[in-house]
């Protein structure tokens, strides 16, 4: 095996990574791997995890207001000169948990209850925010002519929601789906965008199944098994392997994809 050859094609040594909602239990595994493969990582956050504290320089920035992107870019490329990576990881979506709160509860709204402004919040952290924040690094990626975006979206983008999973009366958020299905249409948009700007940048979207961080109670882990071929929902750190790869050199003629990673749920 040329150890030196796979490892050159895999490492992030010198390339600078914005995570948003790096704070998160996803954002944490996204910058964990980020920063073992050389990349001096950032998260765009709400909150700071102190998880993230030797391994990420924590933003606080709330991505669905443009401007206060921007500057939060705009700190990045003060420190480091340049940003060579974006994983758009926040959303605002509903928990399922034995912690969620009781507000938690209105995601879980028929669909003619469901509120307005969880709808709108919904659009304006997961669609509008990543849109703005590919829009506040495109400059500095179409100047180097390098970079690379990856848009996280979901089984959802792809299959309606399965409402026989929760409890009866509750049904997954509407706006869920609403805006991952809308991730992949800008997913293209900007993969075509910059194929004509810059042919150097890369966009692509990861669709990702369930993953069970421990907080899911017995009853709800088996029914998200019974929906996949493989009889479980992820582990954490599963989904590790396909940041790397789409973030390395190992993916450089890929762009405008969806990676989808469920266990072979939506083959189903």
């Amino acid at each position: 095996m040329d150890k030196d050859k796979i490892l050159k094609l895999f490492s992030l040594k010198g390339e600078v990574a914005i995570v948003t909602g790096g704070g998160g239990d996803l954002g944490v595994k996204h910058i964990e791997i980020l920063r073992s493969a050389g990349a001096k990582t950032v998260s765009f956050d709400l909150t700071k995890n102190k998880k993230l504290e030797k391994i990420a320089d924590q933003v606080l920035v709330d991505i669905s207001d443009r401007t206060a992107v921007e500057q939060a870019v705009k700190q990045v490329i003060k420190k480091y000169g340049r940003v060579d990576i974006l994983i758009n990881n926040a959303a605002f979506h509903p928990k399922i948990s034995k912690n969620a709160s009781k507000d938690n509860e209105l995601f879980f709204s028929p669909y003619e209850k469901y509120p307005e402004e969880v709808w709108n919040k919904e659009l304006a952290v997961n669609i509008s925010g990543a849109h703005f924040c590919i829009q506040a690094v495109a400059p500095y990626v179409i100047k180097q002519k390098k970079g690379c975006v990856v848009n996280i979206a979901s089984t959802s983008a792809i299959t309606a929601p399965h409402h026989s999973k929760y409890n009866k009366g509750k049904f997954k958020s509407v706006g869920y789906p609403t805006v991952k299905s809308a991730i992949l249409g800008l997913t293209r948009a900007w993969a075509s965008y910059f194929a004509a700007v810059s042919p150097g940048v890369r966009v692509n979207a990861v669709s990702f199944g369930a993953v069970n961080f421990g907080r899911m109670d017995k009853e709800f882990v088996k029914k998200l098994g019974e929906k996949n071929m493989l009889g479980r929902p992820a582990n954490p750190d599963e989904y590790q392997g396909i940041i790397l790869f789409l973030c390395s050199k190992a993916a450089s003629f890929i762009t405008a994809s969806n990676l989808v990673a469920d266990g072979g749920q939506t083959a189903w």
